[in-house]
């Protein structure tokens, strides 16, 4: 979710982190997560931005895929890992993420506004995480009780400056978030003050919509009331669509022509391989790198998402596997990029703050794939790679955002393998198996 994009390179948007301390004094180190505190006063250090990187020379393609039984026991394993990083890791304020960076040099910001972004997006990232959890585990219902009455008292979050609005993220995911707190009737306690947000985010969506349909956090050389949409992103604006179509879903009334205009700007960045240009501006560059399938594989699984669900014509079935089948194939040009620290230094450009976030929009699209052979292979694959990509310690990181990687990262690959679990389990139930989880086989493709 790091999103210097692509003109952080070619405009060279990376600014001297100086500014911010290091230090630690005893006030700052109460608000810190209780997984950091132990480690300072137990005179060790906090997790640090140590990225396990793949290191397997077999493609994506290639590597075993485990059996039904087998990938349902990994994933609760892998869940269960996840789960425990995201309880020692929030900060006791409630939210997760921080400002504070270990790097000398940070993504552009602006202004320190786009900090309270990235803040409030990554808070309403993992809570949305929690929801699942919660339902079953005490620990985590308090923990995500803490994250909400934190987001609640945010407020509306507004754009850093007319050029550079990082809010796009935060008001995508306090959608998402209301949505899912909406459709669950064990957290109807939560719903009054959630509808009012909801309410509010469907607004600020249609408010911060450029002029050509999408989505963007940057607009540089035109400022103004709206975003003139020269530098809107295909992905932002299929991530923008699925959030709306799921707070429609819970009851939410979108201003007339919002997801239409949408979808016009959506086609417009459709090229006839499957791929999706990275931006407006970049539309007629079909040619470039990162419009190519093997640049595009982590962005264009939202898109396809977003014209399905929206009934576009030219996207069924069909094209939903066979954008898997893509990132699948091409998955070792993004797997390169996850956790370099100069977004699009990667070949075909891709970087590594997309990562996982292509990763989830490929669960999804794979919740509505046609049934059959494919797609529970497919399901099996990626819930191998959330395992295989997953740190020691249960986090999971695709780029330095400043102290927020680790957590959004964590958030998304968790939504993933909560999307996938199911799928797996019927396959376990369609192969007679009994659903009981087997001993772990003491090694198996891919380490942790």
């Amino acid at each position: 979710m790091c999103v210097a994009g692509l003109l952080a390179v070619i405009t060279g948007c990376a600014q001297t982190a100086g500014s911010v301390s290091t230090s630690v004094d005893a006030d700052a180190l109460a608000q810190r997560p209780a997984g950091e505190q132990q480690a300072q006063h137990s005179g060790g250090t906090p997790t640090t931005i140590t990225p396990q990187q793949a290191t397997t020379a077999t493609p994506p393609a290639l590597r075993p895929v485990p059996d039904p039984q087998h990938s349902l026991t990994r994933t609760h394993a892998t869940q269960a890992r996840g789960r425990a990083w995201t309880l020692a890791n929030q900060y006791p304020d409630g939210s997760f993420g921080t400002f504070e960076s270990p790097r000398a040099r940070e993504i552009y910001l602006d202004t320190q506004a786009s900090h309270r972004a990235f803040h409030t997006a990554t808070t309403a990232l993992v809570c949305w995480s929690l929801i699942g959890p919660a339902r079953t585990d005490p620990a985590s219902s308090a923990a995500l009780l803490r994250g909400l009455a934190w987001l609640e008292a945010q407020g509306e979050v507004g754009r850093a400056s007319g050029k550079t609005f990082y809010s796009v993220w935060t008001h995508t995911y306090l959608l998402e978030l209301a949505a899912a707190i909406l459709a669950d009737p064990a957290r109807a306690a939560d719903h009054p003050a959630w509808r009012a947000i909801l309410e509010r985010e469907v607004q600020v969506a249609r408010r911060e919509q450029s002029a050509e349909g999408g989505w963007a956090y940057y607009d540089f050389n035109h400022i103004g009331q709206n975003p003139s949409g020269h530098e809107s992103t295909s992905f932002n604006t299929g991530s923008m669509i699925e959030s709306l179509l799921n707070a429609r879903a819970q009851g939410a009334t979108i201003p007339q022509g919002t997801i239409e205009d949408a979808l016009t700007c959506m086609e417009r960045m459709r090229i006839p391989s499957g791929s999706f240009a990275y931006g407006t501006y970049a539309e007629l560059n079909v040619a470039g790198d990162y419009n190519k399938v093997s640049g595009a594989s982590g962005r264009l699984q939202v898109c396809n998402l977003a014209l399905f669900r929206s009934e576009a014509k030219g996207t069924d079935g069909e094209t939903l596997l066979r954008g898997v089948e893509l990132l699948r194939e091409r998955h070792f040009y993004i797997e390169i990029a996850r956790g370099r620290v100069m977004p699009h230094e990667a070949f075909y450009r891709n970087s590594g703050y997309y990562y996982f976030f292509g990763h989830y929009y490929c669960a999804r699209v794979l919740q509505l794939a046609p049934a059959g052979p494919r797609r529970d292979l497919l399901v099996r694959w990626l819930a191998e790679q959330m395992a295989i990509d997953q740190n020691k310690d249960g986090s999971w990181f695709d780029y330095p955002l400043y102290g927020y990687g680790f957590a959004y990262a964590t958030g998304f690959a968790m939504r993933t393998l909560e999307i996938l679990e199911p799928m797996i389990a019927e396959q376990v139930r369609a192969a007679g198996d009994t659903g009981a989880l087997p001993v772990p086989p003491e090694k198996f493709s891919g380490s942790q």
